[in-house]
Protein backbone atom coordinates (compact mmCIF):
# COMPACT_ATOMS: atom_id res chain seq x y z
CA UNK A 1 0.00 0.00 0.00
CA UNK A 2 1.61 2.92 -1.09
CA UNK A 3 2.22 5.98 1.70
CA UNK A 4 -0.50 8.42 0.33
CA UNK A 5 -3.27 5.35 0.56
CA UNK A 6 -2.35 4.25 3.43
CA UNK A 7 -2.69 7.90 5.12
CA UNK A 8 -6.05 7.92 3.61
CA UNK A 9 -7.20 4.92 4.65
CA UNK A 10 -6.09 5.81 8.06
CA UNK A 11 -7.98 8.94 8.13
CA UNK A 12 -11.44 7.30 7.39
CA UNK A 13 -10.94 4.47 9.61
CA UNK A 14 -9.60 7.25 12.43
CA UNK A 15 -12.30 9.18 12.28
CA UNK A 16 -15.48 7.30 10.88
CA UNK A 17 -18.91 7.18 12.55
CA UNK A 18 -17.32 9.97 15.01
CA UNK A 19 -19.03 13.00 14.19
CA UNK A 20 -15.88 14.81 14.09
CA UNK A 21 -14.94 17.26 11.22
CA UNK A 22 -11.85 19.32 10.47
CA UNK A 23 -14.68 21.83 9.51
CA UNK A 24 -16.14 22.23 13.26
CA UNK A 25 -12.73 21.70 14.94
CA UNK A 26 -11.52 24.52 13.42
CA UNK A 27 -14.36 27.29 13.78
CA UNK A 28 -14.24 26.93 17.61
CA UNK A 29 -13.79 30.60 19.38
CA UNK A 30 -10.29 30.76 19.24
CA UNK A 31 -8.78 32.21 22.57
CA UNK A 32 -5.71 34.37 22.80
CA UNK A 33 -3.24 31.26 23.24
CA UNK A 34 -4.39 30.06 20.40
CA UNK A 35 -3.79 32.80 18.22
CA UNK A 36 -0.44 33.81 19.80
CA UNK A 37 0.99 30.00 18.05
CA UNK A 38 -1.12 30.57 14.98
CA UNK A 39 1.38 33.97 13.85
CA UNK A 40 3.89 32.23 15.15
CA UNK A 41 3.81 29.03 12.94
CA UNK A 42 2.28 31.34 10.37
CA UNK A 43 5.25 33.28 10.19
CA UNK A 44 7.65 30.09 10.87
CA UNK A 45 6.07 28.88 7.55
CA UNK A 46 5.88 31.93 5.62
CA UNK A 47 10.01 32.15 6.33
CA UNK A 48 10.66 28.28 5.75
CA UNK A 49 9.29 29.02 2.23
CA UNK A 50 10.56 32.14 1.27
CA UNK A 51 13.90 33.11 2.75
CA UNK A 52 13.17 35.54 5.28
CA UNK A 53 16.58 36.11 7.65
CA UNK A 54 16.19 33.97 10.53
CA UNK A 55 17.19 36.88 12.70
CA UNK A 56 14.27 39.19 11.68
CA UNK A 57 11.44 37.29 10.22
CA UNK A 58 9.41 37.26 13.69
CA UNK A 59 9.12 41.20 13.72
CA UNK A 60 7.84 40.85 10.28
CA UNK A 61 4.33 42.42 9.87
CA UNK A 62 1.43 39.18 8.91
CA UNK A 63 -1.48 40.56 6.62
CA UNK A 64 -2.23 37.33 4.64
CA UNK A 65 -3.64 33.29 5.36
CA UNK A 66 -1.18 31.06 6.62
CA UNK A 67 -3.80 28.46 7.44
CA UNK A 68 -6.87 27.59 5.94
CA UNK A 69 -9.77 28.42 7.02
CA UNK A 70 -8.16 31.47 9.13
CA UNK A 71 -7.05 34.79 8.54
CA UNK A 72 -4.69 36.14 10.92
CA UNK A 73 -5.10 40.06 10.67
CA UNK A 74 -2.14 42.41 10.70
CA UNK A 75 -0.46 42.59 14.29
CA UNK A 76 3.19 43.60 15.18
CA UNK A 77 5.37 40.98 16.86
CA UNK A 78 8.84 41.34 17.41
CA UNK A 79 11.64 40.76 19.23
CA UNK A 80 12.09 42.99 22.21
CA UNK A 81 15.61 41.73 23.45
CA UNK A 82 17.60 38.91 23.12
CA UNK A 83 15.49 36.69 24.82
CA UNK A 84 11.91 37.98 24.33
CA UNK A 85 9.13 37.97 21.72
CA UNK A 86 5.98 40.47 22.67
CA UNK A 87 2.82 40.81 20.46
CA UNK A 88 0.29 43.48 21.30
CA UNK A 89 -3.35 41.77 21.87
CA UNK A 90 -5.32 44.66 22.79
CA UNK A 91 -5.51 48.55 23.66
CA UNK A 92 -2.08 48.93 25.46
CA UNK A 93 -1.21 45.44 26.26
CA UNK A 94 1.07 43.12 25.14
CA UNK A 95 1.42 39.36 25.53
CA UNK A 96 5.37 38.21 25.78
CA UNK A 97 5.75 34.72 24.85
CA UNK A 98 7.22 32.10 26.68
CA UNK A 99 9.68 31.35 23.01
CA UNK A 100 12.90 31.41 22.82
CA UNK A 101 14.19 33.00 19.70
CA UNK A 102 17.47 31.96 19.61
CA UNK A 103 16.03 28.34 20.06
CA UNK A 104 13.24 29.18 17.49
CA UNK A 105 15.75 30.21 14.92
CA UNK A 106 18.08 27.36 15.39
CA UNK A 107 15.27 25.05 14.87
CA UNK A 108 14.72 26.57 11.23
CA UNK A 109 18.65 27.07 10.46
CA UNK A 110 19.07 23.29 11.28
CA UNK A 111 16.17 22.63 8.46
CA UNK A 112 18.25 24.83 6.04
CA UNK A 113 21.52 23.60 6.88
CA UNK A 114 20.64 20.04 6.86
CA UNK A 115 17.99 20.68 3.37
CA UNK A 116 15.44 18.66 5.33
CA UNK A 117 12.16 18.44 3.18
CA UNK A 118 9.99 17.26 5.89
CA UNK A 119 10.57 18.09 9.98
CA UNK A 120 9.22 19.62 13.12
CA UNK A 121 10.68 20.54 16.91
CA UNK A 122 8.53 20.96 19.66
CA UNK A 123 10.50 22.01 23.08
CA UNK A 124 8.95 23.21 26.27
CA UNK A 125 10.04 23.15 29.80
CA UNK A 126 8.50 19.98 31.66
CA UNK A 127 8.08 21.49 35.00
CA UNK A 128 5.75 24.88 33.96
CA UNK A 129 4.53 23.77 30.08
CA UNK A 130 6.44 26.42 28.92
CA UNK A 131 6.85 26.13 25.10
CA UNK A 132 10.53 27.25 23.94
CA UNK A 133 10.55 26.33 20.49
CA UNK A 134 8.13 24.77 17.91
CA UNK A 135 8.83 24.89 14.18
CA UNK A 136 7.89 22.80 11.07
CA UNK A 137 9.36 22.28 7.92
CA UNK A 138 7.06 21.00 4.91
CA UNK A 139 3.85 20.33 5.10
CA UNK A 140 1.49 17.55 6.45
CA UNK A 141 0.34 14.95 3.35
CA UNK A 142 -2.69 14.51 5.19
CA UNK A 143 -4.36 18.25 6.73
CA UNK A 144 -2.52 20.67 5.30
CA UNK A 145 -3.92 23.25 7.36
CA UNK A 146 -2.01 22.10 10.57
CA UNK A 147 1.56 22.61 11.30
CA UNK A 148 3.37 19.04 11.08
CA UNK A 149 4.13 20.04 14.72
CA UNK A 150 0.46 19.67 15.41
CA UNK A 151 -0.28 16.55 12.95
CA UNK A 152 -0.05 12.89 13.82
CA UNK A 153 0.66 12.18 10.54
CA UNK A 154 3.28 10.16 10.75
CA UNK A 155 4.24 6.89 13.23
CA UNK A 156 4.98 7.31 16.36
CA UNK A 157 7.30 4.30 15.76
CA UNK A 158 9.45 3.20 19.25
CA UNK A 159 8.76 5.74 20.98
CA UNK A 160 5.16 4.04 21.93
CA UNK A 161 7.81 1.36 24.13
CA UNK A 162 7.49 4.29 26.85
CA UNK A 163 3.92 3.41 27.01
CA UNK A 164 4.38 -0.56 26.46
CA UNK A 165 6.93 0.01 29.47
CA UNK A 166 5.04 1.98 31.42
CA UNK A 167 1.92 -0.33 31.49
CA UNK A 168 4.41 -3.17 32.50
CA UNK A 169 5.86 -1.50 35.12
CA UNK A 170 3.41 -0.13 36.95
CA UNK A 171 1.02 -4.11 36.10
CA UNK A 172 4.25 -5.71 37.24
CA UNK A 173 4.37 -8.22 34.52
CA UNK A 174 8.36 -6.82 34.30
CA UNK A 175 10.56 -5.84 37.00
CA UNK A 176 13.44 -2.92 36.28
CA UNK A 177 16.25 -5.77 37.21
CA UNK A 178 14.19 -8.81 34.73
CA UNK A 179 16.50 -10.28 32.49
CA UNK A 180 14.90 -9.90 28.92
CA UNK A 181 15.26 -12.32 25.18
CA UNK A 182 16.43 -10.93 22.15
CA UNK A 183 15.33 -13.58 19.76
CA UNK A 184 15.88 -11.20 16.39
CA UNK A 185 12.42 -12.44 15.22
CA UNK A 186 9.34 -14.02 16.53
CA UNK A 187 6.45 -14.76 15.21
CA UNK A 188 2.70 -14.27 16.17
CA UNK A 189 -0.76 -15.42 14.53
CA UNK A 190 1.32 -16.26 11.28
CA UNK A 191 3.33 -12.62 11.06
CA UNK A 192 7.18 -11.94 12.01
CA UNK A 193 8.39 -9.14 14.47
CA UNK A 194 12.08 -8.75 13.87
CA UNK A 195 14.63 -6.67 15.11
CA UNK A 196 17.26 -4.17 13.23
CA UNK A 197 20.91 -5.67 13.01
CA UNK A 198 22.27 -3.58 16.29
CA UNK A 199 20.42 -5.82 18.11
CA UNK A 200 22.43 -8.82 19.34
CA UNK A 201 20.61 -12.18 19.90
CA UNK A 202 20.65 -13.19 23.68
CA UNK A 203 19.21 -12.02 27.28
CA UNK A 204 19.23 -8.20 27.33
CA UNK A 205 17.84 -6.19 30.15
CA UNK A 206 15.19 -4.29 30.57
CA UNK A 207 17.35 -0.61 29.96
CA UNK A 208 19.32 -2.16 27.38
CA UNK A 209 15.70 -3.16 25.47
CA UNK A 210 14.43 0.32 25.92
CA UNK A 211 17.95 2.08 24.60
CA UNK A 212 18.45 -0.78 21.64
CA UNK A 213 15.05 -0.38 20.81
CA UNK A 214 14.64 -4.57 20.97
CA UNK A 215 11.84 -5.13 19.17
CA UNK A 216 11.21 -8.53 20.15
CA UNK A 217 11.67 -8.04 23.72
CA UNK A 218 8.76 -5.38 23.97
CA UNK A 219 6.81 -7.47 21.85
CA UNK A 220 6.95 -10.70 23.95
CA UNK A 221 6.01 -7.89 26.94
CA UNK A 222 3.01 -6.30 25.42
CA UNK A 223 1.56 -9.72 24.61
CA UNK A 224 2.45 -10.18 29.19
CA UNK A 225 0.92 -6.98 29.35
CA UNK A 226 -2.13 -7.77 27.55
CA UNK A 227 -4.54 -5.52 25.30
CA UNK A 228 -6.90 -3.98 28.42
CA UNK A 229 -3.68 -2.86 30.13
CA UNK A 230 -1.71 -1.33 26.74
CA UNK A 231 -4.87 0.18 26.02
CA UNK A 232 -5.31 1.86 29.28
CA UNK A 233 -2.26 3.00 29.18
CA UNK A 234 -2.08 4.47 25.89
CA UNK A 235 -5.28 6.27 26.82
CA UNK A 236 -3.64 7.38 30.16
CA UNK A 237 -0.29 9.32 28.05
CA UNK A 238 -3.25 10.94 25.96
CA UNK A 239 -3.86 8.66 22.67
CA UNK A 240 -7.33 8.66 21.38
CA UNK A 241 -8.57 11.46 22.97
CA UNK A 242 -8.37 15.59 23.13
CA UNK A 243 -5.59 16.45 25.16
CA UNK A 244 -7.65 18.99 26.37
CA UNK A 245 -5.30 22.15 25.19
CA UNK A 246 -5.88 25.22 23.98
CA UNK A 247 -4.86 24.65 20.42
CA UNK A 248 -5.80 23.41 17.73
CA UNK A 249 -3.71 19.85 17.76
CA UNK A 250 -5.24 16.54 15.90
CA UNK A 251 -5.76 13.48 18.01
CA UNK A 252 -2.67 10.94 18.31
CA UNK A 253 -4.16 7.70 17.92
CA UNK A 254 -3.38 3.56 18.91
CA UNK A 255 -5.44 1.49 17.08
CA UNK A 256 -5.13 -1.89 19.39
CA UNK A 257 -6.99 -4.70 19.16
CA UNK A 258 -7.14 -8.05 21.07
CA UNK A 259 -5.15 -10.00 18.35
CA UNK A 260 -1.74 -11.65 19.13
CA UNK A 261 0.37 -10.05 16.60
CA UNK A 262 -1.48 -6.64 16.60
CA UNK A 263 -0.86 -6.47 20.28
CA UNK A 264 3.11 -7.47 20.13
CA UNK A 265 3.41 -4.90 17.04
CA UNK A 266 2.03 -2.55 18.79
CA UNK A 267 3.95 -2.61 21.84
CA UNK A 268 7.04 -2.61 19.57
CA UNK A 269 6.26 0.31 17.94
CA UNK A 270 4.65 -1.56 14.51
CA UNK A 271 0.94 -0.82 15.13
CA UNK A 272 -1.20 1.80 13.69
CA UNK A 273 -0.20 4.28 16.54
CA UNK A 274 0.50 7.77 14.80
CA UNK A 275 1.85 11.01 17.42
CA UNK A 276 2.51 14.46 16.77
CA UNK A 277 5.59 16.14 17.85
CA UNK A 278 4.06 17.76 20.39
CA UNK A 279 2.56 14.88 21.59
CA UNK A 280 5.94 13.40 21.73
CA UNK A 281 7.35 16.44 23.32
CA UNK A 282 4.66 15.83 26.35
CA UNK A 283 5.36 12.23 26.73
CA UNK A 284 9.14 12.82 27.22
CA UNK A 285 7.90 15.79 29.59
CA UNK A 286 5.42 13.38 31.41
CA UNK A 287 9.04 11.44 32.49
CA UNK A 288 11.25 14.19 33.27
CA UNK A 289 8.51 15.48 35.41
CA UNK A 290 7.96 12.66 38.13
CA UNK A 291 4.89 11.32 35.64
CA UNK A 292 3.04 14.68 35.76
CA UNK A 293 2.43 16.49 32.03
CA UNK A 294 1.90 20.22 32.75
CA UNK A 295 -0.48 22.15 30.30
CA UNK A 296 1.48 23.68 27.35
CA UNK A 297 1.62 27.47 27.24
CA UNK A 298 3.02 30.09 24.62
CA UNK A 299 2.13 33.02 26.74
CA UNK A 300 4.70 34.26 29.57
CA UNK A 301 2.75 37.19 31.16
CA UNK A 302 0.59 39.85 29.28
CA UNK A 303 1.94 43.59 30.44
CA UNK A 304 1.01 47.03 29.51
CA UNK A 305 2.61 49.75 28.13
CA UNK A 306 4.35 50.64 31.02
CA UNK A 307 5.65 47.25 31.43
CA UNK A 308 3.89 46.44 34.51
CA UNK A 309 2.72 42.93 34.45
CA UNK A 310 -1.06 42.87 34.18
CA UNK A 311 -1.53 38.58 33.97
CA UNK A 312 0.52 35.67 34.82
CA UNK A 313 -0.95 31.94 33.39
CA UNK A 314 -0.73 29.75 36.04
CA UNK A 315 0.86 26.62 35.48
CA UNK A 316 -1.68 23.43 35.35
CA UNK A 317 -1.51 19.72 35.36
CA UNK A 318 -3.05 18.28 32.80
CA UNK A 319 -2.70 14.45 33.60
CA UNK A 320 -0.73 12.14 35.69
CA UNK A 321 -0.26 8.86 33.28
CA UNK A 322 2.33 7.12 35.89
CA UNK A 323 3.78 7.88 39.44
CA UNK A 324 7.15 9.40 40.12
CA UNK A 325 8.23 5.82 40.81
CA UNK A 326 7.29 4.48 37.37
CA UNK A 327 9.51 8.06 35.88
CA UNK A 328 12.58 7.97 37.64
CA UNK A 329 12.61 3.90 36.48
CA UNK A 330 12.19 4.87 32.79
CA UNK A 331 14.40 8.20 33.32
CA UNK A 332 17.69 5.89 34.21
CA UNK A 333 16.77 4.04 31.14
CA UNK A 334 16.68 6.38 29.27
CA UNK A 335 19.93 8.06 29.98
CA UNK A 336 21.24 4.92 28.70
CA UNK A 337 19.89 5.52 25.33
CA UNK A 338 22.06 8.27 25.19
CA UNK A 339 25.46 7.62 27.42
CA UNK A 340 25.46 3.66 27.56
CA UNK A 341 25.41 1.64 24.52
CA UNK A 342 22.00 3.18 22.89
CA UNK A 343 20.84 4.07 19.82
CA UNK A 344 21.82 7.54 20.56
CA UNK A 345 25.24 7.27 21.46
CA UNK A 346 26.90 7.96 17.99
CA UNK A 347 24.50 11.12 17.76
CA UNK A 348 26.00 12.89 21.12
CA UNK A 349 29.69 11.59 21.42
CA UNK A 350 32.29 11.74 18.51
CA UNK A 351 34.39 9.10 17.46
CA UNK A 352 36.80 9.42 20.55
CA UNK A 353 33.96 8.80 23.22
CA UNK A 354 33.69 12.19 23.94
CA UNK A 355 30.52 14.53 24.22
CA UNK A 356 29.34 16.87 22.68
CA UNK A 357 27.87 18.40 25.17
CA UNK A 358 30.16 18.16 28.34
CA UNK A 359 28.88 17.98 31.80
CA UNK A 360 24.65 16.97 30.67
CA UNK A 361 23.37 13.87 30.82
CA UNK A 362 20.66 13.67 28.35
CA UNK A 363 17.93 11.26 28.64
CA UNK A 364 16.14 10.15 25.39
CA UNK A 365 14.50 7.60 23.14
CA UNK A 366 15.17 7.20 19.61
CA UNK A 367 12.40 6.03 17.21
CA UNK A 368 12.82 4.96 13.52
CA UNK A 369 10.47 4.05 10.72
CA UNK A 370 10.66 2.83 6.85
CA UNK A 371 7.61 3.35 4.53
CA UNK A 372 8.74 -0.03 1.87
CA UNK A 373 6.59 1.39 -0.81
CA UNK A 374 7.66 5.10 -0.68
CA UNK A 375 11.21 6.43 -0.53
CA UNK A 376 10.34 8.03 3.14
CA UNK A 377 12.49 7.44 6.36
CA UNK A 378 11.23 8.99 9.49
CA UNK A 379 13.53 9.38 12.55
CA UNK A 380 12.14 10.14 16.26
CA UNK A 381 13.95 11.44 19.25
CA UNK A 382 11.90 12.26 22.39
CA UNK A 383 14.20 12.92 25.41
CA UNK A 384 15.30 15.77 28.31
CA UNK A 385 17.92 17.29 29.38
CA UNK A 386 19.45 17.57 32.22
CA UNK A 387 18.51 14.48 33.27
CA UNK A 388 18.91 14.66 37.26
CA UNK A 389 17.30 18.17 37.60
CA UNK A 390 15.18 18.99 34.07
CA UNK A 391 15.06 21.92 31.91
CA UNK A 392 14.33 21.64 28.34
CA UNK A 393 12.16 18.21 27.11
CA UNK A 394 12.25 18.20 23.52
CA UNK A 395 11.22 15.84 20.19
CA UNK A 396 11.80 15.92 16.95
CA UNK A 397 10.80 14.26 13.73
CA UNK A 398 12.36 14.15 10.84
CA UNK A 399 11.30 13.26 7.37
CA UNK A 400 13.49 12.32 4.76
CA UNK A 401 13.28 10.41 1.41
CA UNK A 402 15.88 8.48 -0.96
CA UNK A 403 18.99 10.69 0.90
CA UNK A 404 19.79 10.62 4.25
CA UNK A 405 20.57 14.36 5.51
CA UNK A 406 20.22 14.45 9.01
CA UNK A 407 18.43 11.99 11.93
CA UNK A 408 16.24 13.32 14.75
CA UNK A 409 19.17 12.45 17.00
CA UNK A 410 21.72 15.26 15.36
CA UNK A 411 19.29 17.53 15.09
CA UNK A 412 18.23 17.19 18.63
CA UNK A 413 21.75 17.06 19.99
CA UNK A 414 22.51 20.74 17.91
CA UNK A 415 19.31 22.43 19.45
CA UNK A 416 20.27 20.77 22.93
CA UNK A 417 23.97 22.91 21.90
CA UNK A 418 22.45 25.91 21.46
CA UNK A 419 20.08 25.73 24.78
CA UNK A 420 22.77 25.19 27.06
CA UNK A 421 25.34 27.69 24.87
CA UNK A 422 22.60 30.34 25.43
CA UNK A 423 22.27 29.32 29.04
CA UNK A 424 25.88 29.81 29.48
CA UNK A 425 25.86 33.55 28.24
CA UNK A 426 22.13 34.06 29.77
CA UNK A 427 22.39 32.31 33.83
CA UNK A 428 19.37 34.33 34.73
CA UNK A 429 17.58 33.22 31.77
CA UNK A 430 15.98 30.23 33.20
CA UNK A 431 15.64 31.29 37.07
CA UNK A 432 13.27 34.42 35.45
CA UNK A 433 11.01 31.33 34.07
CA UNK A 434 10.75 29.57 36.86
CA UNK A 435 10.00 33.37 39.20
CA UNK A 436 6.97 33.75 36.94
CA UNK A 437 5.65 30.20 37.83
CA UNK A 438 5.88 30.51 41.46
CA UNK A 439 4.37 33.83 41.60
CA UNK A 440 1.52 32.60 39.43
CA UNK A 441 0.87 29.77 41.94
CA UNK A 442 1.00 31.69 45.03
Amino acid sequence: MGWRKYQKNRYVKKYKGKGLSWKREWNRPCCMVMTLLLIVFGISYYHTYSGIASASYLSKKISESYMRGLTISPAPFKQTSENEYTMNIGHKKRAISTLLPFLQNTAVDLFQQYKIPVGAVVALDPSTGAILAMASKGNDSLNHHLPLALSSSYPAASIFKIVTLSAALEHETIHPDDILKATKRLKYDGKWIQDSSNVHIGPISVGGALSKSCNTAFAAMAVDVGYPHLEEYAAKFGFNSKLGLDIPIEVSSAIISDETYNIAASGAGFGDINMSPLHGALIAASIANKGQVMKPTLIKQIVDTEGRVLTIPASQVMRTPITSETAEIIKTMMIQTVHGEGNAHKAFYDRRGNPYIPGIKIAGKTGSLSCKTQPKNCTWFVGFAPADDPEIAIAVLIVNYDTWRAKACTVTRKLLEAYFENKDKNPTLHMVNKRHVRDAES
